[in-house]
């Protein structure tokens, strides 16, 4: 259940940028947050993007597959995750996505 939860998660946050309308954009990165309550414990603010890219990567995602989901190159992805790495103070994607988890950004 807990991969389904994150592969959903993943997928909302995919499809956020795609709607034109900011008050449904807003709702449902706002449903997506529900998914992944923020914890209490201040944490690095991941851009939205390092955010898309990090869910994907929890869903067992390549960042090939990662690319395609989001509608970017793999180079893109790679550069996301290279940044969130760095501000999460990880040095894989594994400790990238434990971090997230434990900031709680992603579910």
């Amino acid at each position: 259940v807990r991969e389904q939860v994150r592969e959903a998660h993943a997928a909302l946050r995919a499809l956020a940028p795609r709607i034109a309308d900011p008050a449904l954009r807003a709702e449902l990165l706002e449903v997506c947050g529900l998914l992944a309550p923020r914890s209490r414990v201040p944490g690095p603010v991941l851009a939205p993007r390092e955010l898309d890219v990090l869910s994907w990567v929890a869903a067992g995602a390549t960042n090939a597959l990662a690319a395609e989901r989001l509608g970017v190159r793999a180079e893109t992805v790679k550069g996301y995750l290279r940044s969130a790495m760095r501000k999460l103070g990880a040095h894989t994607r594994g400790e990238a996505v434990a971090a997230a988890r434990r900031a709680g950004v992603l579910p």
